[in-house]
């Protein structure tokens, strides 16, 4: 089992934040590491419903549930 790191959950959703068209390339280059591994941490974000994508085709972008954030992964 891979070990979870929680500093690139908040990272991921810090840039999310600031820039809502990130990609998954963009945040690997930052966090030196793979883009698969930024999809997994992605996809468990998704999971937990603390992120999600809006609209469609080219036009989505990332939207964090700011209530979900603060009382999943804050504690």
């Amino acid at each position: 089992m891979k070990k979870i790191n929680y500093q690139f959950f908040y990272y991921i959703i810090k840039e999310m934040r600031h820039n809502n068209l990130i990609t998954e390339n963009a945040l690997a280059k930052d966090l030196h590491v793979s883009e698969r591994t930024i999809r997994r941490y992605i996809k468990i974000l998704k999971d937990n419903k603390v992120i999600f994508l809006e609209g469609y085709g080219e036009k989505r972008v990332w939207v964090v549930n700011e209530k979900l954030f603060k009382d999943n992964l804050l504690k």
